[in-house]
């Protein structure tokens, strides 16, 4: 089990730390979080239902108990497109989810945790309040209303309906929703947990981390819980770059400096590990036919097969040292809008346009757009022509996006969110009184 406690003078509880281990962006939250705990003294555990990021705990030297069920491709391509509604099957039903909870309870007791840190394990809900545990969630904040219509919602008959009225249907309907979470309150009868009865904060734990700043989303303090928790944003270089040497990361940076130093506008495309092939490829195969400097980042989303034959102003690489320098580095970055991205493109003061593959990354693309310094373009009915004339109004009118995006940049804090919240664990162990 990996533990620094030796390296201060206290040492603190056990705590689990449950994430999705398929989601990228989430895995590296939790594992920074988690490290930042131990330098503070801390002793870490993390369960994992299985996920091909694994490997980023264990090669960090982290212990990882594996807990039944072990979600298989099938299971994970449900999850991933209920996220995008492309079905509206169940990713929850009850015999599930009894398992995941019957099974988590018995990882807990197991391994004598004190506390559950979850980045969005959704059984934690009733796992940990059925075991008596405590339990934080660590999770994006989500704007309450849409200010464009979503397009995970838009479909042929809502097509033909005003924007403003289907605007002040979808914020009626969206907070009041129960539609895939039915199967949370029967099981949590089962285990004699109460939760909260409106669905939007069915998935809150008894302290809620927002991965958010309050200055991004303007919320005025005083409205603010007190046992919910805006700790930030942290970039993600840490793990990135620790399988580099420090001439490697000279090397790579190199040569992408090296590709868009020419004169013209220069882009980054990257779709996180949420974005599918299919959209990376259109997006890739219209910026083809442009004469943009382009470095295109695929991660996880494409395979060495699936690679296109492309023009020289384009450079493809399956990771980089450092996605935040990168945004920096280029004029304009194309992205899907999950918080590590819309951020990274926020610290960079640059401007975005935003394909959003579900409800949360629409609403984390719209900060940008209020912001002045983004557009919002459909995924689910992609036309090439208009990412085209996008980019051309963007690069039209290019210095009035700069500079809305700078003035955001300019009022963010330090992105120390692993460290915030580390620190308020130990407050909450404290508070909780427990050792």
């Amino acid at each position: 089990m990996y533990n620094m406690a030796e390296k201060t003078s206290f040492k603190k509880p056990l705590v689990g730390f449950f994430n999705l281990f398929y989601n990228y962006g989430e895995t590296c939250r939790a594992i920074l979080i988690a490290k930042r705990y131990i330098e503070l003294g801390g002793n870490v555990i993390f369960f994992s239902h299985g996920g091909e990021y694994e490997h980023l705990a264990e090669e960090i030297g982290f212990k990882i108990v594996r807990v039944k069920p072990i979600y298989n491709h099938k299971i994970i391509d449900i999850f991933w497109k209920s996220s995008r509604l492309e079905t509206l099957k169940n990713p929850f039903p009850k015999k599930f989810l009894i398992e995941h909870v019957d099974e988590e309870i018995k990882a807990y007791m197991k391994t004598g945790i004190k506390l559950i840190v979850s980045t969005n394990n959704f059984p934690c809900v009733i796992s940990a309040r059925a075991a008596g545990i405590p339990l934080v969630v660590v999770t994006p904040k989500m704007s309450p209303f849409f200010l464009k219509y979503p397009d995970d919602a838009e479909f042929y008959f809502t097509r033909m309906i005003p924007e403003s009225i289907k605007l002040k249907i979808i914020n009626w309907y969206v907070p009041r929703s129960k539609m895939l979470i039915k199967s949370f309150y029967k099981t949590a009868k089962r285990y004699d947990v109460d939760l909260p009865k409106r669905g939007a904060n069915l998935l809150k734990g008894d302290y809620t981390f927002y991965v958010d700043f309050k200055e991004f989303y303007d919320i005025d303090e005083s409205k603010i819980p007190k046992n919910e928790y805006y700790i930030g944003h942290n970039f993600l270089d840490e793990l990135l770059t620790k399988s580099l040497d420090e001439e490697e990361i000279i090397k790579e940076e190199s040569q992408l400096e090296q590709h868009i130093k020419n004169n013209g506008k220069s882009i980054l495309l990257t779709l996180g590990s949420s974005g599918t092939k299919e959209l990376f490829l259109k997006i890739l195969q219209a910026l083809n036919k442009t004469d943009y400097k382009v470095i295109a980042v695929y991660t996880s989303i494409l395979n060495e097969k699936d690679l296109p034959e492309l023009r020289d102003n384009i450079l493809i690489k399956k990771f980089v040292p450092s996605i935040a320098k990168l945004n920096k580095m280029v004029d304009l970055a194309i992205i899907h809008g999950g918080k590590a991205t819309v951020y990274n493109a926020a610290y960079s003061g640059k401007p975005v346009i935003g394909y959003p593959m579900q409800f949360e990354q629409h609403l984390n693309l719209e900060v940008l757009l209020k912001h002045g310094m983004a557009c919002i373009q459909s995924r689910k009915y992609f036309k090439e022509y208009s990412l085209l004339k996008t980019l051309e109004e963007i690069f039209y009118d290019y210095n009035n996006y700069l500079k809305n995006a700078q003035k955001l940049a300019s009022k963010l804090p330090k992105p120390d969110g692993d460290k915030n919240a580390a620190e308020m664990i130990i407050k909450i162990l404290e508070k909780e009184k427990i050792e």
